[in-house]
């Protein structure tokens, strides 16, 4: 069932009547809603204000961590030393054979 509304003048007029008739209490306590209501929607603005503040320190932070450069890892350093003494300690390691022998790759 679809109704129509009456027009935008007639709409205006009742709207006055009904704020007309109003008390000046109940006036009151909606200006007081209307204002709490106004000052709830400004918070926002400020959370959204000091996260993007953290998140653009953290940008910089990890800009900045990205320019310095990477600090040796020291468990490397035996695998260097290894690796440069011309594979000697690699022959020298029964497990390699081991796990050689259980893949597929010592067929290829």
């Amino acid at each position: 069932m679809s109704r129509t509304l009456p027009p935008d003048d007639q709409l205006q007029a009742l709207h006055q009547q009904a704020v007309q008739a109003l008390s000046p209490a109940t006036l009151a306590r909606l200006r007081n809603a209307r204002h709490a209501t106004a000052a709830s929607r400004r918070r926002p603005a400020w959370w959204m204000a000091t996260a993007f503040a953290g998140v653009a320190a953290l940008g910089v932070g990890l800009s900045l961590q990205m320019r310095s450069p990477p600090s040796p890892l020291p468990a490397a350093a035996p695998m260097v030393a290894a690796l440069e003494s011309d594979g000697a300690a690699l022959d020298e390691n029964p497990d390699l054979y081991l796990w050689l022998a259980s893949t597929d790759l010592a067929m290829e």
